[in-house]
């Protein structure tokens, strides 16, 4: 029997759910729950409905800067 390694890609903020419950996992069982899930999903034909999780775009807060005034003598004064 040949080991094979998989390497798996996901998106860590799209991914959360899977990413906590991969964290969870005790390391030696990791690759053991991921195959035992692929084929619960292949068993039940891939019918098990999944809705994606939905992306949040968060804006950054717009800041007001005001350009401090110049004096005649060239100094910035406070406000």
């Amino acid at each position: 029997m040949a080991n094979k390694v998989y390497p798996l890609s996901y998106d860590d903020v799209l991914d959360k759910d899977i990413k906590d419950w991969l964290e969870s996992l005790p390391r030696n069982r990791k690759a053991e729950m991921v195959r035992t899930a692929i084929r619960q999903y292949m068993h039940t034909s891939g019918s098990i409905i999944i809705s994606p999780m939905k992306e949040e775009k968060v804006e950054p807060k717009k800041v007001e800067r005001k350009r401090p005034k110049l004096g005649r003598g060239g100094n910035f004064e406070k406000e």
